[in-house]
């Protein structure tokens, strides 16, 4: 018999938008992470105050960092690290490394709306 334990301490729920993606990778020395230039799109498909899962034709390598900007509502940019925690057929887990008040107090309010 299988019990499936659930490890998420934040609820998820819907969240259709672009992303736009920054690969953060070690410099040359490896003593310091930089923010890449090139960036890619993606597309979100949840979130919580905890992270997002996003939906990419790329590759996200899992324990990369990368840096995300997207909006989580109209006027509302939103510029935030992140860890790939996990890459499954196209679908990605990102757990936010920072979140400050802003972006907590916005993702309540979708929450909110959503229910």
């Amino acid at each position: 018999m299988t019990i499936n334990v659930e490890k998420r301490k934040h609820n998820r729920f819907e969240f259709q938008k672009p992303v736009r993606v920054f690969p953060v990778l070690p410099s040359k020395s490896g003593n310091i992470y930089e923010v890449q230039t090139e960036s890619f799109e993606v597309q979100a498909r949840d979130i919580s105050e905890g992270g997002l899962r996003l939906q990419s034709q790329q590759e996200l390598n899992p324990q990369f960092l990368v840096k995300l900007n997207f909006e989580i509502s109209k006027d509302q940019p939103v510029e935030v690290f992140g860890k790939i925690m996990w890459s499954q057929e196209r679908h990605h887990g990102i757990r936010f490394m920072l979140v400050d008040q802003e972006m907590r107090k916005g993702i309540k309010s979708l929450a909110r709306k959503k229910a």
